[in-house]
């Protein structure tokens, strides 16, 4: 079940919104303010977070850049509501780290789709960003694995040679492959630290 914070500083518009998302299958939390939004988003880490723009004390704006400057919500979709807000409110919203607007008054239908809309928008960022992940590990794990082998190689092909040639080697040839393995015993070492 997916979590929803509700930050509204009007109990109706905070009813209206739980009432509708509650409706669809989402657990929803609230808060009258922003400051109590944040403490509520660290206590339930919801999944989604709907904030309205003018709510006395710190708004919306205030709201949701500090947020964002939890690394908890880095990624957490904000949904900002407004009454009113022109294209320089718009373009602070999202500076600030909104990811979609709300105008008020909403139907149902309009907030049911915002919500579906951002949560999949970030599934989809997140298996994205999941799978680059797994990519980059496989390529150091096989890079690591490359560069690791190839002290190891030296070190078998010196040994086997050593073996086969043994009767016939003389001290200097031995001191020298002794050497060498010795040097690729070292490189493995300092490898392995790094």
């Amino acid at each position: 079940m997916k979590k929803v914070l509700i930050i509204d500083d009007k109990e109706e518009i905070r009813l209206v919104v739980k009432t509708t998302l509650t409706q669809f299958g989402f657990a929803t939390y609230e808060a009258s303010n922003g400051c109590q939004g944040i403490q509520m988003g660290l206590m339930h880490l919801p999944d989604l977070i709907i904030c309205d723009v003018n709510m006395g004390g710190m708004d919306g704006f205030s709201t949701v850049a500090a947020i964002r400057e939890l690394s908890l919500f880095a990624t957490t979709p904000v949904i900002l509501m407004t009454g009113s807000v022109g294209l320089e409110g718009f373009r602070r919203g999202m500076s600030c780290g909104a990811d979609d607007y709300l105008q008020k008054p909403f139907q149902p239908e309009e907030l049911i789709e915002a919500v579906v809309s951002r949560l999949v928008r970030h599934a989809e960022v997140q298996a994205e960003v999941e799978k680059r992940a797994e990519a980059l590990r496989a390529e150091a794990v096989q890079k690591i694995s490359e560069e690791l082998a190839a002290p190891l190689h030296g070190i078998l092909g010196l040994v086997s040679a050593m073996r086969l040639e043994f009767p016939s080697l003389d001290t200097e040839q031995v001191f020298a492959n002794a050497s060498q393995i010795s040097e690729s015993i070292s490189r493995f070492g300092q490898m392995a630290v790094q």
